[in-house]
């Protein structure tokens, strides 16, 4: 097994890849140096002429405290660091240990752990979800009298699930179980997950079916979500400051507060909001642990690592018919040139992940504040140009919609 290195959006088009370095970058290097002082604004784009800012420039331009990344080249992390603070206005340095909210990006950790579930015969994606839902089902229905709703259905946003996504709840407040979330009961924010179309039809983005994955994956293996993330995927990839725990204990440590869009501190008096809809949007974590996790995705598709079986990782790199996902990841690109990728955006948080699945390059991208996805678009744009993806973003990031 190949060493895992600890370290919807955008429609993407990867037109080549190029041979990576074999060693890990250092911090003199000519391409980092081009990394961290290559950002252009996005007006700017395409003219040789352009004016280029440092990372930190532009986390001061975006009110955006702290960003962290991580390069991967031929499926292995070869830079991981943190630019800017933990908390504005206070000397407290991000590092790529440095765990951030990452909102949706949720949603790939909880693909990988019930694919991992199928993996070991404990669940099928292509099974009614209700032959395994103990403490709650899903409602037979116009809807789903004919076409059941399924985990293939539920990772790739196509079993009609309402409840697109969720808002943050502030220090003190009460949070919902996954059940509460699920029936839309106090102290949820919103009306109950319900199914508002046929299985399969389309696609309409749901945090609400990410739940009821949720409380199945609980169901199967009798773990608590906190547990079954651990056992399946944070203990195998090497994960080791990752966690589903909401809201996030001080005693974590070493946590990026939470900034509004004016890049001030919010979420006050703890400093970070809490995401109890886990599985949808609750992780934290960090971008050497994220690196690992788009790594080990790379190298399962590979066929370098274990951590998925061909079959199964092929089925998760694969769109489903009428989504733009596979079952979990966002996809784009045909052959040679495929990529996955996915985004994540809580009140006070913006993260993106993105794998190339041939060449094995990508990025891991994290950041402390509201407006961090314009940060992110451009820190991605240097990446491209400093690294020669030849991969560019065909759409806009500056506007969040995953």
């Amino acid at each position: 097994m190949l060493s895992r290195i600890a370290a919807h959006v955008g429609v993407l088009i990867l037109c080549a890849p190029f041979c990576c370095s074999a060693e890990p970058y250092t911090a003199d290097h000519p391409r980092i140096q081009a990394f961290e002082t290559g950002l252009v604004e996005r007006a700017s784009r395409g003219d040789s002429a352009a004016r280029q800012y440092t990372i930190e420039e532009r986390l001061s331009h975006h009110g955006v405290p702290a960003v962290a990344v991580a390069i991967l080249e031929d499926g292995q992390v070869m830079w991981a660091r943190g630019y800017g603070t933990k908390l504005a206005g206070e000397e407290m340095p991000v590092d790529a240990d440095t765990v951030f909210s990452v909102g949706s990006v949720s949603k790939m950790v909880n693909a990988a752990l019930v694919l991992r579930l199928q993996a070991q015969g404990e669940l099928d994606v292509d099974t009614d979800v209700n032959e395994y839902l103990r403490s709650w089902s899903v409602k037979t229905s116009r809807h789903t009298r004919q076409q059941p709703v399924t985990l293939r259905a539920i990772l790739s946003h196509t079993a009609g699930f309402s409840q697109h996504g969720f808002g943050d709840f502030q220090p003190g407040e009460a949070l919902p179980t996954a059940l509460q979330t699920l029936n839309g009961e106090p102290p949820a924010k919103h009306r109950a997950v319900r199914v508002t179309f046929k299985p399969g039809t389309r696609m309409d983005y749901s945090g609400g079916g990410t739940t009821v994955s949720q409380v199945l994956v609980e169901d199967v293996t009798r773990l608590d979500y906190l547990e079954a993330s651990t056992r399946y995927v944070f203990d195998p990839v090497g994960m080791a400051r990752s966690t589903f725990a909401n809201p996030l204990p001080a005693s974590h440590g070493n946590i990026a507060r939470a900034h509004n869009a004016d890049g001030e501190p919010t979420a006050l008096p703890r400093g970070w909001e809490a995401m109890p809809e886990m599985a949808a949007s609750g992780l934290w974590t960090s971008a050497n642990d994220l690196g690992a996790f788009v790594a080990t995705l790379i190298n399962s598709a590979r066929g370098d690592d274990d951590f998925l079986p061909p079959q199964i990782i092929a089925d998760m790199m694969q769109r489903v018919p009428q989504s733009w996902h596979g079952l979990g990841p966002r996809l784009n690109g045909e052959g040679s040139n495929r990529v996955f990728h996915h985004g994540g955006a809580n009140d006070s948080y913006r993260a993106w992940i993105e794998g190339h699945l041939d060449s094995g390059d990508g990025i891991v991208m994290l950041t402390n504040g509201r407006n961090g996805h314009q940060l992110y678009s451009e820190v991605r744009f240097a990446a491209e140009q400093a690294f020669e993806w030849q991969v560019h973003a065909a759409t806009d990031f500056a506007t969040p919609s995953f």
